[in-house]
């Protein structure tokens, strides 16, 4: 349990050291040439993928580096007095992570209620009484500058999620029991979702602090003031959604969320190693309102592959027949989990810096294993893209991916002495206060005004 343990620690390791610069990653300056390529309604980015077009990839990344300011920037430490929320200020938090280049303002935090029922022999090794009492930071709402927004052709709003790092979301990650998430009859009847994804998504708790509104109700606030101030000016606007592992699965309940309350705003769904979320009726739902889902996932993580079947039917005698018969027709029964959107699969062996290894879970799934490769990918039969500009070293910041030759320490994302600052008045080290500026605010939202 102390690898475990570890994990859980290190998997969202803080932002307080000084990130190291990373590439540019921007899409060429002619994405307003090819907006409806790229994001026109009922594009099909299959076509994009084999070769990976330049536009799309460099796209991608930028997406995924919004995806792991939401690891980067969390304070995972159970001895922080701030444990549970982003390390840094709303204003702050994207240029302290070397991300101001993309363009984007954060505009407001997004916190989850997570209400899971760990096992009492793991609460204290996990140290459970530091998450109590307060919903956790599980990610943030973001749009595109005035001058992204002109570079684009349109001004983008972005939110971005969390995977999984507080014991309990561990716990609701393992409720795999299906339950409605119907919208509208005519679209979603039968639409099916994990119970524990479900439960994060939408639970509140006024009772507990920055627990007042669910995170499903606090995104939904924030779009619709962002896509009604930029419409209201004439503004092409889209919304697009991201995350990694459980963050592309909330992804995915946010998206439908996002294009059944504003019809006429292109949606779309960049996820990254995350599992299935849903039934058939849950992804049809989401392609019947023009949602498009485009999944990165790399070959060998286990993640991508769960669940396969709610626990309720794993034993049922009549499960086998079932699966005789969705393998001849090729249709999914309702209780069936299955992937939306298209796959773009990376494979580790196609990196010269990589270890190619099979069973490293943690190392398959880390996002930023999952970029580097991204970044090399040119095609399905090619070798690793000779153009790749993103530091292998980012690989290991939380994980033990890299080649021995590459001389970079496993797991080396950490901060100065764990956060420890030595007081002389007292003679002894204490955890390091934080600046005016990075302390924690209820409900804060970025003037619109300052994305101008």
């Amino acid at each position: 349990m102390a690898g475990l343990a570890r994990f859980l620690c290190l998997n969202g390791d803080a932002a307080k050291p000084t990130p190291l610069p990373l590439p540019p990653t921007r899409p060429a300056d002619d994405i307003p040439s090819r907006r409806a390529e790229l994001y026109g309604p009922g594009v099909d980015w299959s076509a994009l993928l084999d070769p990976l077009d330049a536009g799309l990839r460099a796209e991608l990344l930028k997406y995924g580096d919004l995806a792991q300011a939401t690891y980067d920037g969390f304070d995972w430490r159970h001895w922080s007095p701030h444990c549970g929320t982003c390390l840094r200020g709303l204003r702050r938090l994207l240029p302290a992570l070397g991300l101001a280049g993309h363009g984007y303002a954060a505009t407001a935090f997004v916190y989850a209620t997570c209400e899971g029922r760990v096992q009492r022999w793991l609460r204290r090794q996990l140290h459970t009484e530091a998450w109590d009492g307060h919903a956790n930071w599980i990610g943030y709402v973001a749009a595109a500058g005035a001058a992204e927004a002109e570079r684009a052709g349109c001004r983008d709003i972005v939110v971005a999620w969390r995977g999984t790092i507080a014991p309990d979301e561990w716990a609701l990650d393992m409720r795999t029991r299906m339950v409605l998430f119907e919208l509208d009859a005519g679209k979603d009847k039968g639409a099916r979702v994990a119970k524990g994804f479900h439960a994060i998504y939408t639970s509140s708790n006024a009772g507990i602090k920055h627990g007042e509104r669910s995170a499903r109700d606090q995104v939904a606030g924030e779009l619709a003031r962002l896509v009604s101030h930029f419409r209201g000016r004439g503004e092409a606007v889209r919304v697009t959604v991201t995350g990694h592992s459980l963050g592309g699965a909330l992804a995915l309940l946010a998206a439908r969320d996002a294009a059944a309350a504003h019809p006429d705003v292109p949606v779309a769904a960049v996820t990254f190693s995350a599992p299935r979320v849903g039934n058939r009726a849950f992804c049809e739902g989401l392609a019947s309102r023009g949602v498009r889902v485009l999944r990165v996932v790399v070959r060998h993580d286990v993640v991508p592959l769960v669940p396969s079947v709610p626990r309720a039917v794993v034993d049922a005698p009549v499960s086998k027949a079932l699966a005789k018969l969705w393998a001849r027709t090729g249709r999914p029964p309702s209780w069936a989990y299955v992937h939306a959107g298209v796959e773009l699969e990376l494979d580790v062996k196609k990196s010269p810096f990589l270890k190619h290894a099979k069973y490293d879970v943690v190392g398959l799934h880390n996002l930023e294993t999952c970029l580097h490769l991204l970044d090399g990918r040119e095609g399905a039969a090619g070798a690793f893209r000779a153009g790749a500009r993103r530091d292998p070293a980012l690989v290991n910041k939380t994980s033990g991916m890299l080649r021995d030759e590459a001389r970079v320490p496993a797991w080396w994302y950490l901060p100065a002495n764990k956060g420890l600052v030595r007081d002389d008045a007292l003679g002894r080290w204490v955890v390091a206060a934080r600046e005016h500026d990075d302390l924690p605010v209820p409900d804060d939202r970025l003037p619109l005004s300052e994305l101008d």
